[in-house]
């Protein structure tokens, strides 16, 4: 199984006290390539580009409040959502505020708080293999934010996996995640597309296409059939809300 995954957080640049959501999609390894070349096709259809690599899919450049005045870009991103659901995409998504204190011993806010995100995600996209695909693995692609950036999360997810109890009773995440352009990957581009929507309604935005947009990805979101258990897991889990409004920077 591939898990793609992206963040938004707001504001820009990223401050204390901020709000961030990270958001992975699951996506058939098999189906992969048909996903990607009609994906293509609508972008090419809407933008009348040559190549694939000349249009990135952005949750910020297709939702924000003026983009959903644009009949053009909400169309594009209904039919990406039907292109989504029709390749079988499972949706789950983490939200948390941005702390200054410690939640770690030993570690940094920030690395503190990505331990929690892929805690949080990961127990996610496990307890999926275990109950759907029990005989697959899945390989975690993440958006490359520079060297430096994806060492320290390349050592947070090891660190999760290896030195944490409920890292180490996972058994179908592979070990090392990937780190790639998301230019070049859509799937990447539809985690962004996914987090942001998400992060906005968590900050308070309720333009009506916003909350259709919203409700349309929610419908993807994995659930747990499990019935022995008294709360079955579920794909998003948002620590805590933020209390006021989002406000958008158009640019």
């Amino acid at each position: 199984m591939l898990v793609f995954v992206d963040e938004s957080e707001w504001p820009k640049p990223s401050v204390f006290s901020g709000y961030t959501v990270w958001a992975a999609i699951a996506l058939q390894p098999q189906l992969s390539k048909d996903f990607s070349r009609e994906l293509f096709n609508l972008e090419r259809k809407f933008w009348q580009i040559n190549e694939p690599h000349e249009f990135e899919i952005k949750g910020r450049m297709l939702l924000n409040k003026r983009a959903l005045t644009s009949p053009k870009k909400i169309e594009f991103v209904e039919e990406v959502l039907s292109l989504c659901k029709g390749h079988h995409i499972l949706a789950f998504a983490v939200g948390m505020r941005r702390l200054e204190e410690q939640m770690l011993a030993g570690f940094s806010p920030e690395e503190s708080r990505i331990f929690r995100v892929y805690h949080y995600l990961l127990e996610r996209v496990e307890a999926m293999l275990q109950e759907d695909y029990p005989n697959d693995m899945a390989i975690v692609l993440l958006d490359s934010g520079g060297v430096k950036t994806d060492k320290r999360r390349a050592i947070a997810f090891g660190n999760f996996l290896y030195g944490n109890e409920a890292g180490r009773s996972m058994q179908r995440i592979v070990e090392t995640p990937f780190f790639v352009d998301s230019s070049l990957t859509p799937g990447i581009q539809i985690a962004d597309l996914f987090a942001y929507a998400l992060a906005q309604q968590n900050l308070g935005r309720r333009e009506a296409k916003l909350r259709e947009i919203g409700e349309r990805i929610r419908e993807m979101e994995w659930r747990s059939n499990r019935v022995d258990v008294e709360y079955p897991l579920r794909g998003f889990k948002f620590v805590e809300l933020p209390g006021s409004l989002a406000k958008e920077d158009e640019d």
